[in-house]
């Protein structure tokens, strides 16, 4: 039987974010740039992988320098 409360919770969280001008894009990751993810999600320098992905994008692709480099 599916959840439908977290079927509804995924779907309103979507929602909010294609509202703000977000875009939801899956990747696949190779294996050392996850464990680097990883590692600084776990040193508590990102509270999360999407942070973490997020401010590396815009340095490389918006040209806004990294606060730190691992």
């Amino acid at each position: 039987m599916p959840d439908v409360k977290g079927i509804e919770r995924v779907q309103r969280f979507r929602k909010s974010r294609r509202e703000r001008g977000d875009r939801e894009m899956n990747i696949w990751i190779q294996c050392p740039v996850a464990a680097a993810i990883d590692a600084v999600v776990e040193s508590g320098r990102y509270r999360t992988r999407q942070e973490a992905i997020n401010e590396a994008l815009e340095a490389a692709f918006i040209r806004k320098e990294l606060k730190t480099i691992m």
